[in-house]
């Protein structure tokens, strides 16, 4: 698994001038890259999903001011720019804080940095990022011994992934689906950090809850509080490669949409689920699976297109629908979510403006479905 800390140096000539203010002495923080950014196509664009942590390691608090990204391969072309609201949107403090405001970092706290780097297709993917880092200095001591009411971190770099993105087939079979918190930069997927033995992991970076929707428009029809009125519920979930199947749980009831979910624990809180093994590091999960359902069996190969489960409302869902992820290890939760593309599908528009007799049908292939999509599969 790639994690570093990054080396943190001052080039001798900057891209852009830098603030008159600004203290001679570097911002204490520490820059960690958890996983190397993997290219992947998702709404017509190439883009770069990563996350910076920074740790404050001085004695007073900071403010994050500006964020760049360049070509750091030598091109040094500026690839992104993160100021104000788009820079608040991209943070969020780790762990307990004592501001409400995202931007501060405090003595020895920790703020995830969530990146989206969007890339024109024609362009050619740089093996390296380059980054710069403005900080406010918000302790008047520290303005005075510095003599300076700001710091940067200049050149910090990320090594980009050569790795490609697998081609699978879709989960499930022909219909209109939405893919509930697909990925962009702000899903309830993208921002789920989890801490497991001792280390911080995004399982679900690139996660997707999809959901039937029926001639009606909706997910579901009449009473919204039996599973069987959800058109999801008891659809077949098919495997989206060959591999091995390394876990399964078959053994949780299915919950009763929107009503209070039983208590759960790392093992069950994925519900009933299958794992496959698709590649090396690479690893097909199936959550919240129909009770009973659960039609493979450890170390079974399975084919592409195989049966193996039927979508169902277990585990912590409030209500039916598949979760389906890709990660670099087998543990549902412990390991690092990696993207994936499908190999075809219909954009069929987003989720807030969708309406069955009326919405666009545009062809898309290897590409992954994001920011509430609702798609056509084949």
């Amino acid at each position: 698994m790639f994690r570093t800390v990054l080396l943190v140096f001052f080039l001798a000539q900057a891209p852009r001038p830098l603030p008159a203010q600004l203290s001679p002495r570097q911002a204490r923080v520490e820059i960690v890259a958890p996983e190397a950014p993997r290219p992947v196509v998702a709404a017509g664009k190439r883009v770069l999903v990563y996350e910076l942590h920074v740790t404050n390691l001085g004695r007073g608090p900071l403010a994050f001011r500006e964020i760049d990204v360049w070509d750091g391969g030598g091109k040094a072309a500026s690839l992104a720019a993160y100021r104000d609201t788009a820079l608040a949107h991209a943070l969020e403090p780790g762990g307990v804080t004592d501001t409400v405001n995202a931007t501060q970092l405090n003595p020895g706290y920790r703020t995830i940095v969530f990146l989206w780097v969007e890339l024109p297709l024609d362009d050619p993917v740089p093996t390296r990022l380059r980054h710069r880092l403005l900080f406010d200095v918000l302790d008047t001591a520290d303005v005075r011994r510095d003599a300076g009411t700001q710091q940067a971190i200049d050149s910090v770099f990320v090594p980009v992934s050569s790795e490609l993105a697998p081609v699978l087939r879709a989960p499930l079979g022909q219909g209109e689906w939405l893919a509930g918190s697909s990925p962009s930069n702000t899903s309830d997927h993208r921002r789920s950090l989890t801490a497991i033995d001792g280390h911080a992991y995004i399982a679900q970076r690139f996660a997707i809850d999809w959901q039937l929707i029926g001639k009606n428009g909706n997910v579901y029809h009449d009473d919204e509080h039996r599973n069987e009125n959800f058109w999801s519920f008891g659809q077949p979930v098919h495997s989206v490669a060959p591999g091995d199947v390394v876990a399964i749980l078959d053994s949780i009831p299915d919950n009763t949409p929107h009503s209070p979910l039983p208590r759960f624990t790392p093992r069950t809180i994925a519900g009933n689920y299958v794992t496959i093994r698709i590649g090396p590091r690479r690893y097909a999960t199936y959550a919240h699976l129909q009770h009973g359902s659960v039609r493979v069996r450890v170390h079974q190969h399975v084919t592409s297109g195989e049966v193996i489960g039927l979508l169902g409302n277990s585990g912590q869902a409030t209500g039916p629908h598949l979760h389906f992820q890709v990660t670099d290890g087998p543990s549902v939760l412990g390991s690092e979510g990696i993207p994936y593309v499908l190999e075809s599908f219909n954009f069929l528009g987003s989720a807030n403006d969708f309406e069955e007799d009326k919405h666009p049908t545009v062809p898309r292939s290897h590409e992954m479905p994001s920011q509430e999509a609702v798609v056509g599969l084949p």
